[in-house]
């Protein structure tokens, strides 16, 4: 999570003149992954196969290949999606007819969030004073949030399981943070558009669906993942 928030907040800025997470929306995603998230996998009851487990050596790195393999797989999938949506979200993120408010009114998806065009024609800028956010960079913000939301299922299990599901409902604490971070995303992008720098008007319900389905895509990739050899990474 940490290695595409930096690549993205640093490619952004440097490309696109302004980074595609604001500042206090990289603050909630810290908390809610740092904070939240590390409290409910330290709540995991303890398990027998732990047992069966040997001990580390003295000289073992703290991150294995294992999880090198884990870290930078996500991450590479996850950056190209966050930067897919960047540049090509106007054309597959349907906008609302009620609100088309811009010249482009014959294309029935959402305005350029980008400040200005490769060639320096203004986007967004020409629009943000009087309509604060964009919803293309609320998407943005929004995909990057419920990818980690579900990825947080597959670091319950870090030595290659297949099934990240196992034993979840044994721990509550960690289902009610789980229920309750995906709650306060959602009220946040509906209602958070002045403290978390989003679009005023919130979310249409299809951009929810393709979020929650890229989402569930990392159940996939993970899942892959398990299949290369640790040999390969670091």
């Amino acid at each position: 999570m940490n290695i595409v928030a930096l690549f993205t907040a640093f490619v952004g800025s440097v490309v696109l003149k302004e980074s595609p997470l604001q500042p206090v929306q990289l603050l909630w995603v810290n908390l809610i992954m740092d904070s939240l998230a590390s409290l409910a996998m330290s709540t995991e009851p303890p398990k027998p196969d732990l047992l069966d487990r040997p001990p580390y050596k003295r000289d073992d790195y703290i991150i294995s290949r294992k999880m090198v393999k884990h870290l930078l797989g996500m991450a590479i999938y996850e950056i190209i999606i966050v930067y897919a949506i960047v540049f090509a979200g106007e054309y597959f993120f349907p906008e609302p007819v009620e609100s088309w408010r811009f010249e482009r009114k014959h294309i029935p998806y959402v305005y350029p969030g980008r400040v200005e065009d490769w060639d320096g024609t203004p986007l967004w800028s020409k629009h943000a004073g009087e309509m604060g956010a964009s919803r293309h960079m609320s998407n943005v913000f929004n995909v990057f949030v419920v990818m980690q939301i579900f990825n947080m299922i597959n670091c319950r299990m870090i030595n290659d399981e297949k099934n990240i599901f196992k034993g979840i409902f044994d721990n509550s604490t960690y289902v009610i943070i789980w229920v309750v971070i995906f709650g306060a995303q959602a009220i946040i992008m509906e209602f958070g558009d002045k403290a978390l720098k989003v679009n005023p008007g919130g979310l249409h319900y299809s951009h929810w669906i393709i979020a929650i389905g890229l989402g569930l895509t990392t159940w996939i990739v993970s899942y892959f993942l398990k299949f290369v050899p640790d040999t390969w990474c670091p």
